[in-house]
């Protein structure tokens, strides 16, 4: 077992980009294109337009980056923001579970991005390719 799992190390952060990537790309483009959000404009009748904006297509934009693996440690640090963001306004009176609304689901989506800034976007990313300093 531990031969099997030893080989999947190094995908770590391919596994981590896909689900990061796949959640924030489903709740944004729910919020720039359902019908009646406005391109991300008035999906939140509580939130100014621009903060929004702001969100709906920091969170579209930047699961697309994570998932493709293009300047992932930006597109993380912009998701952390926007769900500490979330917390602060949403989910912390709540407390810490998700049943009772609290910010238990956004806490892990944080550490997530944590995980994919500390480890580096990993293999299969378009960072990997494009992106790298060729300075020693």
């Amino acid at each position: 077992m531990e031969e099997c799992c030893t080989k999947f190390k190094p995908l770590v952060s391919v596994f981590l980009r896909i689900g990061l990537g796949v959640v924030f790309i489903y709740h944004g483009y729910g919020k720039v294109f359902a019908e009646g959000a406005g391109m991300g404009t008035s999906w939140n009748p509580q939130m100014s337009v621009v903060l929004q904006v702001l969100v709906s297509w920091g969170e579209l934009v930047g699961g697309i980056a994570i998932l493709v693996g293009f300047l992932t440690s930006l597109a993380s640090l912009g998701i952390i923001i926007i769900m500490t963001g979330a917390i602060i306004t949403v989910h912390a009176k709540n407390g810490f579970g998700m049943g009772g609304g609290g910010f238990e689901y956004n806490f892990v989506l944080i550490s997530m991005c944590l995980a994919l800034i500390a480890n580096g976007s990993g293999p299969y990313s378009i960072g990997q390719k494009c992106c790298k300093s060729n300075v020693s």
